[in-house]
């Protein structure tokens, strides 16, 4: 499937995933990959748009949902991710000019040792400008204990 069989908004949901994808550990997942965070995410998108599009990649097995644990919540939620066939079409996506960063996201690190590195200088930052690194909150209704 060419990249142009797919609609805009699958694009750039393809694009999240492979953006997102690296935040994913063994047993708890970022909130931006949760249905609530993708809609999150794209706010200026129809929620009704975003959850057809993600049904359609589903059903195209481009990608999975499954129940994990998320940071910040304290029951598991359904997480998104890309299966093998869709990481290649996020790339694809992605070479040939698909949709950018989301709004709002900023630049997105080369490696995951680069993401470690601009996470390692945002702590050091913060302890300089005497406030405490931590997790930002994410205004879900759910509170974290």
């Amino acid at each position: 499937m060419p990249p142009g069989d797919l609609d805009r908004v699958e694009r750039m949901l393809l694009i999240h995933l492979l953006d997102h994808h690296g935040q994913q550990v063994r047993f708890e997942a970022s909130q931006w990959v949760t249905e609530f965070g993708i809609i999150r995410q794209f706010s200026g998108e129809a929620p009704e748009a975003i959850r057809r599009a993600l049904r359609g990649l589903e059903m195209g097995r481009l990608v999975y949902r499954r129940t994990q644990y998320v940071v910040g919540y304290s029951e598991p939620k359904h997480v998104y991710s890309l299966t093998p066939s869709g990481h290649r079409k996020a790339l694809e996506v992605r070479e040939t000019g698909g949709e950018g960063p989301a709004a709002g996201t900023g630049p997105r690190p080369a490696s995951p040792a680069d993401a470690a590195a601009t996470e390692a200088e945002a702590a050091q930052r913060s302890v300089q400008n005497g406030t405490a690194p931590g997790p930002e909150p994410h205004g879900s209704t759910e509170p974290t204990i």
